[in-house]
């Protein structure tokens, strides 16, 4: 018998369940800081904050792990946001750093350029953009600043450095999300993807989930971790959907997904899942991190105003009447100049009330989704809200349902979706 913690490694918070049995009711959770709370945007990351997180959490569960009988055991199963690498270059094996998809190196522009004209979307089904692994490692290589002889690493391999050691291992869906690999995360093609022979060696695909990924050792003992999948997949796996239902998970970042064999054409992109199956999805959707700077600025506003507390109680109705434009692009490409633009129109216009704002925001806010469903998902499939953001925020459902005629559920759990996913994928054997 093994006592069982999951844990999800996510951008705002880090989340972890501790079973005595998976087939258990939990015995207790833990949640830390997560390194955008902790480090912010476009920063890089010292590698010892996960393990140290790691090490924070089994700490809490300390007393719990302790009285584990001889014969037993402790496994750690982990999921992770996605987009986020370490390279261990040799002269910098004391010092290492990870960069999740937040960070922009130099040359950005000239590595997307590069990766486009060699048909980069097409090798690896998914949208180039600034922050991917493999347009910073390009960038930095480019600029004549990348060192020999690297060893690329994701997460749950770093994790295991840190505290213990890896064995080459990582799974599909963290090597398909860096950019480097070729049919959905199977085969590693730096040279044909990037047109330059970097010199990085690159970790293997996992072939069997029972095989743990590395170990890490904690108070004289030594405990397996594995899985190391991506939170998309996780939330998606945990939401136990129909083939004909579409997942549109909304927490600090946020994903509309669905399996590839839903009829539905909204898919900008394909991504890895189990079994041989494969799922269709739009990432890298504005959502909590963004409402929580829109928090911070309206908050300022006025004493008085309290944002999370009057999106929870805004209705269908509140959203009626006059609204103003709310433009993304505007606020993702500066975002103080963007805040001071709202705030020197709320001064010179009376109508925009409190209640004015937040009703256009949430208007702005939901059709980001609507400009990729509408006309592109299938005459019987249905909506499903996930994450944490719609149950705080009830009217979001109510938009996309009045919006998309058809009805709009929110799927409600007692633990997140990333943990119930990974619990599933354990039990179900994959």
């Amino acid at each position: 018998m093994s006592q069982v913690l999951l844990i999800d490694y996510g951008a705002s918070r880090i989340k972890s369940i501790l079973y005595n049995s998976i087939d258990d009711q939990p015995i207790a959770l833990f949640e830390s800081a997560g390194s955008f709370i902790k480090y912010g945007n476009y920063s890089k990351i010292p590698g010892s904050f996960f393990s140290k997180s790691l090490i924070l959490h089994l700490d809490y569960y300390s007393d719990k792990i302790s009285i584990l009988r001889k014969d037993c055991d402790l496994k750690i199963y982990l999921c992770s946001e996605m987009h986020g690498f370490c390279l261990l270059e040799q002269d910098s094996f004391n010092s290492t750093f990870y960069y999740s998809w937040r960070f922009k190196e130099k040359s950005t522009d000239s590595a997307l350029e590069i990766l486009n004209n060699r048909g980069f979307y097409s090798k690896t089904r998914m949208i180039s953009r600034a922050g991917l692994p493999v347009v910073n490692i390009l960038a930095r290589s480019l600029n004549n600043e990348l060192g020999t002889n690297s060893t690329f690493l994701t997460l749950p391999q770093l994790i295991c450095r840190e505290l213990g050691d890896h064995y080459n291992l990582a799974c599909k869906t963290l090597l398909h999300s860096s950019g480097f690999y070729t049919d959905l995360g199977a085969k590693e093609d730096t040279l044909d993807i990037t047109g330059i022979d970097l010199p990085i060696s690159f970790p293997s695909p996992i072939d069997d989930y029972q095989k743990p990924l590395g170990f890490i050792a904690y108070k004289s003992n030594q405990y397996n971790l594995y899985l190391g999948f991506g939170d998309l997949q996780a939330a998606f796996l945990g939401s136990n959907l129909a083939q004909n239902e579409i997942l549109i998970n909304i927490g600090t970042g946020s994903q509309i997904i669905s399996n590839s064999r839903n009829n539905s054409t909204f898919g900008l992109e394909e991504r890895p899942f189990f079994n041989n199956e494969k799922l269709k999805c739009v990432t890298h959707i504005p959502a909590g991190r963004f409402l929580n700077s829109w928090c911070k600025f309206y908050d300022t506003l006025n004493s008085n105003n309290n944002f999370w507390k009057e999106l929870s109680q805004l209705t269908y109705e509140d959203l009626e009447g006059f609204n103003i434009d709310i433009k993304f692009d505007l606020y993702l490409d500066s975002e103080s100049e963007y805040f001071e633009q709202i705030d020197d129109l709320t001064s010179s216009n009376s109508r925009i009330t409190p209640k004015v704002l937040l009703a256009s925001l949430m208007i702005s806010f939901c059709n980001q989704y609507l400009s990729y469903l509408e006309d592109s998902i299938s005459k019987n499939s249905r909506i499903i809200l996930g994450g944490g953001i719609p149950n705080k925020v009830p009217v979001i459902a109510d938009i996309i349902e009045k919006k998309m005629k058809r009805k709009v559920r929110i799927k409600k759990n007692e633990h997140d979706l990333t943990l119930i996913g990974l619990r599933d994928f354990i039990n179900r054997g994959f």
